[in-house]
């Protein structure tokens, strides 16, 4: 599955300039990523690689109309565009490898 990765990380800069022109934004922080399974997904192996990782990860099975998804949340890190992005990059290369696709992220300052 090919994926437009330079889209992703401009969608990232967007929404970053657009919540630190409302916002102070915190310097670090949890950055929490969502994934939406696809067919012939494999969230146990996505699960096991994200943890491996570092991540601490939530699932939800699909029920009713609603796509299996999951959420993983990042240890303490540095809040930017760039790093945000770094993450994002890398789960989601591990992400199209097990089926899933991403869907979004969000942030707590800590």
């Amino acid at each position: 599955m090919s994926f437009d990765f330079d889209a992703q990380r401009a969608e990232t800069e967007r929404l970053w300039a657009e919540m630190a022109a409302e916002h102070d934004l915190p310097a670090t922080g949890l950055l929490d990523l969502h994934f939406e399974g696809g067919e012939g997904s494999d969230a146990t192996e996505f699960m096991g690689w994200l943890e491996d990782e570092g991540f601490d990860v939530e699932h939800y099975p699909a029920e009713d109309d609603e796509p299996e998804t999951i959420e993983a949340q990042s240890a303490e890190m540095p809040l930017s565009p760039g790093t945000i992005h770094a993450e994002e990059r890398r789960t989601t290369e591990a992400a199209l490898r097990h089926g899933f696709r991403p869907t979004g992220w969000g942030f707590m300052g800590v």
